[in-house]
């Protein structure tokens, strides 16, 4: 589980990525780790291989790591079946499997990863001194066997008591120590019962005897004769929770912690779910078949009588389960898990050869259109003079990129000696040392690519026209210094053919749209996949065109951006929409590593142009309390998302960088003067926030640290993109005027490419 912002309101010190990581190594498998408030144990779900943990507190790292060690051993050697049926309805009897089944694997988990010693030891010394087992003050001599064989290998084991046994005990410390199968386990601890019974049934007439009338009420627990025993697991076993025991007593229904799959022996396969464990609540699991009705036997003891009697054989199990219980945090908020779907890009994507083809049959319908063809020739004029305009300014681009590029070779050059001696300076020798040949060593640069991928909502209508022609600035950089690019445009309005340029109003264009098949954007196999909305990805420029498709396309896209602000006519499918950011990012998962092979690029820089946040896919609420969560089941991380505005868009631009190794890079179009409106959205401190606003009005941008991104540029929106000087001197201005202007236009020249060069000096890096 990767850490972002990683359990940061969680009441603990535990780094819990770490945790989740670990246990996945132990088990061997890419098992997913949920960390749960509602869970008040920790246990194993064979069904959907989940490892559930609760949200602890006040809680250190030895502790943190025997326990997942536990539940990790349960998984792997505890069965799934059969420890049921052995249990039936006798609570009390699922205690003593508890005990002897803990020492089985607690040792063979230690055995198989023996750095755990040492947190085992560790962390039953904290529980120790806590008193976590209730034994301070009591004579363990006197105690039940079962109790004294609990607390020799929870403690005795690393000298933290003393624990006496008779030379008659001593057969079944030795075979507790050496059980290697889970029948071993079943058989020792039905001896151990059954001595426990004869016991108490010694010690009944004197319990009697003494006024002692109530379950539970004798030195060992014992219930008197013809008493009711409350159902000690409550619910027969869930087939779709998964949990190996689950179960409910009076208290609670509570799931135990141990489960796997697997044959239950010493070879670490999988086995399936375990009995409760020392993290459990200590209530028992019905036998798949049993009922609460016949659970009426005075050998049968609930886990909920050991509430009432704190001596009862298996009350230092019992006891340690609670404690357990009470360092969850009550107060922890809920987590939720969504799990990332699998875009299918071909239903995402209309690559540019479609929007070639669609807009080459709009404009042939519309050539008895008045006035529109006359616009579509003024808009390719302006298309014209807008790069003739630019070239020179490109080419300073690229000259200054090739001039960092080399800059930052040289630095990254060393001198080498050869070893073979320079005939030239070798005279030298006897004042010198210096007379071998030397060679430079030039480290290996690394080739960009760039994707970038434009925000086509309503709110852009102000600020695209602007926006595009900053991106061409740094489309035509791109191809002039060699840079392989792909701009696509994210909208909610999603493509349909409409080869008869129905009007989409009318009821052809309906029908039309009724009888388009569904094509799924993305498939989610999981009930807690996210659903994204339905979007579009409009792939409108690419280096993968050759010069006359490059032409077309660069036309359509132009006309595309005019007919968008400006109400032209125009296929309804290209027009503006909602903000489908986070859809957009979760394809960029996919398309950036297909763009890396293709191009055959090092590092590819993910750019997003933006005005604004994208709704919301589900991760987390905005104003929820929950916490959510997001994992990748390819890279088996887990992120947090947090809470408020971009949350979920951060959350998911860490996940591409940990799935692509891209740089991920925001531009925030800002369509204000100043930035007062984002004061509390981005920065908490009086002082930063005058700094950027000064920063902000004197360069237009504004570079600020966020949450996944590489780089968060806020750039003013409406910026228009300057090349000359002194367009706007008249013929006859003065010197003055005219110096004036030129000083005042070189800057203005400057920082309206901010776009553009804040890109172009990243790449050159």
């Amino acid at each position: 589980m990767v850490q972002y912002t990683l359990m940061s309101q969680v009441k603990t010190t535990i780094r819990t990525a770490s945790k989740d990581i670990l246990a996945r190594a132990m088990a061997m498998e890419d098992i997913t780790v949920e960390h749960r408030a509602d869970a008040p144990t920790a246990y194993f779900d064979t069904k959907n291989r989940v490892l559930c943990l609760p949200v602890w507190q006040d809680m250190d790292d030895s502790i943190y790591d025997m326990l997942v060690g536990h539940e990790v051993s349960h998984a792997l050697h505890t069965p799934a079946e059969g420890w049921q049926e052995f249990v039936g309805q006798d609570g009390r009897k699922h205690m003593f499997l508890n005990c002897v089944e803990d020492a089985r694997i607690e040792r063979m988990i230690k055995a198989k990863f023996p750095g755990l010693r040492r947190d085992f030891s560790s962390a039953y010394k904290s529980l120790y001194d806590q008193d976590m087992f209730e034994i301070a003050g009591k004579d363990i001599s006197t105690m039940p066997l079962i109790d004294r064989l609990n607390i020799e290998f929870k403690l005795g084991l690393f000298g933290l008591v003393d624990v006496p046994f008779s030379a008659d005990e001593q057969q079944y410390v030795t075979r507790m120590a050496e059980a290697d199968t889970f029948e071993e386990v079943m058989t020792l601890a039905d001896e151990l019962y059954e001595l426990q019974k004869q016991e108490d049934e010694k010690n009944q007439p004197e319990q009697v005897e003494a006024g002692a009338g109530t379950p539970g009420a004798g030195e060992d627990g014992e219930g008197q004769e013809g008493t009711s025993s409350p159902d000690a697991g409550g619910e027969d076993e869930s087939e779709d929770s998964g949990s190996g025991a689950s179960g409910t007593g009076e208290e609670g229904d509570e799931e135990s912690d141990g489960a796997s799959s697997g044959e239950g022996d010493e070879s670490g396969e999988d086995s399936g779910a375990s009995a409760n464990d020392d993290t459990d609540d200590g209530e028992s699991a019905d036998s798949e078949d049993g009922d609460s009705s016949n659970g009426d036997s005075s050998d049968e003891l609930s886990y909920d009588d050991y509430e009432n009697d704190i001596d009862a054989a298996g009350s230092t199990q019992r006891a340690f389960e609670r404690g357990m219980e009470e360092m969850r945090d009550e107060d922890a908020t809920e987590h939720t898990y969504r799990t990332l779907p699998k875009m299918i890009l071909e239903n995402c994507i209309v690559d540019w050869k479609t929007i070639t083809d669609d807009m080459t049959a709009h404009y042939a319908r519309q050539t008895d259109a008045v006035g529109y063809m006359g616009d579509l020739a003024e808009n390719r004029k302006n298309l014209q003079a807008f790069l003739n305009k630019s070239r020179p300014t490109v080419m300073h681009m690229v000259q200054q990129f090739q001039m960092k590029q080399a800059a930052d070779a040289d630095k990254k050059t060393e001198i080498a000696k050869t070893g073979v001696l320079d005939t030239t300076t070798m005279i030298s020798y006897r004042w010198s040392e210096d007379i071998f040949v030397k060679n430079e060593v030039h480290a290996d640069g690394k080739s960009h690519g760039m994707v970038m991928f434009v925000d086509w909502s309503g709110s852009m209508g102000g600020i695209l026209q602007d926006t595009v022609e900053q991106l061409l600035v740094l489309v035509e950089f791109c191809r002039k210094a060699g840079i392989p690019y792909d701009v696509y445009a994210f909208s909610s309005n999603q493509f349909t053919p409409n080869p008869k340029g129905y009007d989409r109003y009318s009821d052809e264009y309906r029908d039309l749209l009724d009888s388009l098949p569904e094509r799924a954007q993305y498939t989610a196999d999981r009930d807690d996949a996210l659903k994204p909305h339905h979007f579009q990805l409009y792939h409108y420029l690419s280096s993968g065109m050759n010069a006359r498709q490059y032409k077309t396309a660069l036309q359509n896209f132009w006309w595309i951006t005019e007919s968008a602000c400006h109400y032209r006519r125009c296929p309804s499918h290209y027009s503006l929409g909602c903000t489908p950011l986070n859809e957009a990012v979760l394809c960029a998962m996919e398309i950036v590593p297909e763009f890396q092979r293709r191009n055959g690029t090092q590092i590819v820089n993910t750019v997003f142009l933006s005005d604004g946040e994208g709704h919301g896919i589900g991760i987390s609420g905005y104003y929820s309390r929950d916490k959510g969560f997001l994992r990748d089941q390819k890279t088996r991380k887990t992120y947090e998302c947090g809470r408020g505005q971009g949350a979920e868009t951060y959350c998911l631009v860490e996940c591409l960088k940990d799935k692509t190794g891209c740089n991920a890079i925001s531009i925030r179009l800002h369509d204000r003067k100043d930035i007062k409106n984002l004061r509390y959205t981005y920065w908490a401190d009086d002082n930063q926030f005058a700094q950027a606003a000064n920063q902000y009005k004197k360069d237009n941008f504004v570079t600020i640290d966020v949450a996944g991104y590489d780089k968060y540029f806020i750039v003013k929106g409406d910026l228009k993109v300057e090349f000359d000087a002194l367009d706007n001197v008249d013929d006859d201005a003065s010197f003055t005027v005219i110096k004036n202007a030129f000083m005042k236009g070189s800057t203005s020249k400057k920082s309206s490419r901010v776009i553009a060069s804040q890109i172009v000096d990243i790449i050159a890096a």
